[in-house]
């Protein structure tokens, strides 16, 4: 499947529009409206209005930090917002399957998934795959080891998506390919023993199903 490219529009010196191309679009306009205050969805258009000072996707965010990659601060704000939306799309019976770069804008600051690519509807919290499926940069052992049709794949599959992201903003490490466990480690040792550290940890779990979302 084809992505399909979102319209973003600066209307004013404080106004944008944000039309999401795809499937379940809507799904995604009601996460975005519950996390952005200024926000209202336009029927006639398709797309989402919101007030901001400063919206940039989230890779041009990253090139403007210093030595291109979050803070540990910023870092911890990504995790706590993109987990919120996480939680608030299973809710719905939704989720990602993976995560690209471009799927999030930042908007004033504020970490916002903006892409409906990878988003599916859940059935008993597993992903049912009846066709090929496009790789995301950021994938998990799940999806890139996706050979039979049909296939069901539980929803932790994102958390280790989550975590690659992760990685890669405050580390900037490229983590375009599957890492072994082994090598993950190695590459979270400037951060080990840290709250993002752990948190990373019980996300990147071998097992699915011990994998938790989980920011302490």
């Amino acid at each position: 499947m084809q992505s399909q490219k979102n319209e973003l529009k600066q209307i004013n010196d404080y106004m944008y529009s944000l039309k999401i191309k795809g499937e379940n679009n809507k799904i995604l306009y009601k996460i975005i409206k519950n996390n952005i205050n200024s926000s209202h969805y336009d029927e006639e258009t398709d797309s989402i209005f919101f007030s901001a000072e400063n919206v940039k996707p989230l890779k041009n965010y990253i090139l403007e930090q210093p030595n291109q990659k979050l803070s540990y601060g910023k870092c911890i704000k990504l995790i706590e917002e993109l987990t919120n939306q996480l939680n608030e799309l299973r809710i719905l019976n939704y989720s990602f399957y993976g995560i690209d770069i471009d799927d999030i804008l930042t908007i004033d600051n504020k970490f916002i998934f903006v892409s409906v690519n990878y988003l599916q509807p859940l059935e008993n919290n597993n992903f049912v795959f009846y066709f090929p499926i496009k790789r995301p940069l950021f994938g998990n052992p799940e999806i890139l080891n996706l050979t039979i049709l049909p296939s069901k794949i539980n929803y932790k599959c994102i958390f280790y998506s989550l975590a690659l992201l992760v990685i890669f903003t405050l580390l900037h490490v490229d983590l375009s390919n599957i890492k072994s466990e082994n090598e993950l480690e190695n590459i979270m040792h400037p951060i080990k023993n840290t709250k993002v550290y752990w948190f990373l940890k019980r996300c990147l779990k071998e097992d699915i199903n011990s994998r938790l979302i989980l920011l302490i």
